[in-house]
């Protein structure tokens, strides 16, 4: 057998490497849950993974348009389509396929890496470092194969369509090639870091490279066009664009260079870029067989358990008495999660630059258009900021629910508490968290933009009352307790980007409605008073919607 060669060659015991693999995939993709309904198993209990997989395939198809498109237009002959740009377009995919790689990795999976249990479980068999490695490796690889796979391969059609079949491999050896590269630096980052950073500060530091990430995953779409687009245009007038000879620098250019060698574009710059490219690779897995070991382990283990400190404990707030007592519980909660939980500070924290960076993106030819004087469809680029106030707190919700301490969701099924109002009180506390303050941030955005205070207020005014209305309507239709789900490995990538096209299409519809809500003013005072009666309407609503369902969950964690 090849794979019991190939395992043993590398000095690892087969039959070990077999059973805890398969052990740990199995862990992986059981459908763990935290609350079912009725005590019944959960029947969608790896929906979200599944859309993950289908949103990476749409995102395959996009890399794909963009690889075929960068390389139609990067050559200077239109006849000579063979060679055309293939290196320009390659570097294009092969730079949007790490970043999507490196997003789901640091988002859904950087547990595969991190365990501090494995020391625990594994240190009293007799297994060598080298087995533990090639398991722990295995058990990424498979992971980042099958979402590398779905955001790289759609491409090899295009690259087939341009350049030949040999080019066309050429692409897939550098795919493969990027995989590789991306799942061994992350292991290797997360290995150097442990070593200077205590655990807990450790998935601190990683939040903020997530939302470096995120930022990358959100913009990439919009700063790769406003990239692109004067390329085309330069392209088109000049009947082609050639490539820049720097690009060889660049990292991902390195892997895009078997796909010239391989379509037959020989040069000794390019050589030594594949060599760069099988260097990087062989580096990297070298460094990490030898910093992922059990030595590895046992640090992150009694890391794990070490005390970073006591901190001082927050005394309640005369103003809280005021409050209701479930909001004043899910409050406490969410600065609890906020300070603790990576994910939860990953979904707050990644919404503000992604925010500015929309903005950017949205002024970049001026000030933003009045949609009140601009009816409809011709306020512009008024759309991505609609888009960042509805769709990005619905994505803020999602990661209200999950967390990695679901298990002390037991305290909701003994505590004397109405479920359906902790549920709705979820909803306000994003409300008045987030919304509210975004909500005055978007007011003196558009106060500058519009010139007119009013207007800029009012619009200000309709997307919070709007987003409060579609957080009630998400818990209405999907009830679940603050914090008591389990973080599935491969479903937050999938909640994140279905609640945010589901933003896209408000967003995209938006417009329709305020063409005639903004057309007169008593028009305009009607919506505004159509949507403060919702706002105020829809946690009543709520509450008795689902107190019937929240009193049918059971605690199974």
């Amino acid at each position: 057998m090849i794979v019991r060669r190939a395992v043993e060659a590398f000095g690892a015991d087969y039959p070990q490497w077999r059973a805890l693999t398969r052990t740990m995939l199995k862990c992986d993709f059981r459908s763990a849950s935290g609350i079912q309904m009725g005590g019944a198993e959960s029947k969608g209990g790896n929906r979200a993974f599944w859309f993950s997989l289908i949103w990476y395939a749409l995102i395959g198809l996009y890399v794909a348009a963009m690889v075929g498109a960068t390389a139609w237009i990067s050559g200077t002959d239109s006849a000579e389509i063979v060679h055309r740009g293939t290196l320009l377009g390659g570097t294009v995919g092969m730079a949007l396929v790490a970043t999507m790689l490196g997003m789901a990795i640091l988002i859904d999976f950087q547990t595969v890496v991190i365990s501090p249990d494995d020391y625990d479980i594994l240190a009293h068999q007799p297994i060598s470092s080298r087995t533990y490695f090639l398991v722990k490796l295995t058990n990424e690889m498979v992971y980042a194969m099958i979402i590398g796979g779905l955001v790289g391969v759609p491409a090899f059609f295009p690259v087939l369509v341009l350049s030949g079949l040999t080019a066309a491999a050429g692409w897939l050896v550098g795919v493969l090639g990027v995989i590789l590269a991306t799942t061994l630096g992350i292991i290797c980052g997360y290995a150097a870091l442990l070593r200077f950073v205590h655990p807990q500060r450790l998935k601190r530091v990683i939040s903020y490279i997530h939302v470096i990430f995120f930022m990358a995953v959100v913009g990439a779409p919009v700063l790769l066009g406003e990239v692109l687009e004067p390329i085309f245009e330069r392209a088109e007038l000049q009947g082609g664009f050639p490539t820049p000879d720097w690009l060889l620098l660049i990292p991902p250019a390195w892997f895009a260079s078997f796909q010239s060698l391989f379509g037959g574009e020989w040069s000794a710059g390019l050589a030594v870029a594949a060599l760069a490219a099988v260097g990087t690779v062989a580096l990297l897995l070298y460094y990490a067989s030898a910093r992922l070991s059990f030595s590895y382990a046992e640090r992150l283990g009694l890391m794990a358990t070490a005390s970073e400190g006591r901190r001082r404990s927050a005394r309640p707030r005369p103003g809280h008495r005021r409050l209701s007592p479930e909001f004043n519980a899910v409050a406490a909660l969410i600065r609890g999660q906020f300070r603790d939980d990576m994910t939860f500070r990953l979904g707050v924290l990644g919404l503000v630059p992604a925010t500015i960076l929309y903005l950017f993106m949205a002024m970049r030819d001026g000030p933003l258009l009045d949609p009140f004087v601009h009816l409809g469809f011709e306020s512009g680029r008024l759309w991505l900021l609609h888009l960042a106030a509805l769709g990005f707190p619905l994505a803020l919700v999602e990661t209200l629910f999950k967390s990695e301490s679901f298990a002390a969701a037991w305290i909701f099924f003994t505590a004397p508490v109405a479920r359906d109002r902790l549920v709705v009180n979820s909803g306000i506390c994003v409300t008045a968290f987030f919304i509210a303050p975004y909500a005055l941030l978007l007011a003196g955005i558009f106060i500058w933009s519009f010139g007119n205070l009013w207007h800029a207020m009012a619009h200000a005014l309709v997307l919070a009352l709007m987003a409060h209305v579609c957080i009630q309507m998400l818990l209405l239709v999907a009830p679940r307790l603050p914090f008591s789900q389990p973080t599935k490995k491969g479903g937050r990538m999938g909640y994140l980007m279905g609640t945010i096209t589901v933003g896209v299409v408000i967003a995209a519809l938006l417009p329709l409605g305020l063409w005639v809500g903004y057309s007169r003013t008593d028009f305009t005072l009607g919506l505004l008073g159509l949507l403060a009666v919702a706002a105020f309407v829809m946690p009543r609503i709520v509450a008795r919607g689902i107190r019937s369902r929240v009193e049918k969950l059971e605690f199974t964690g």
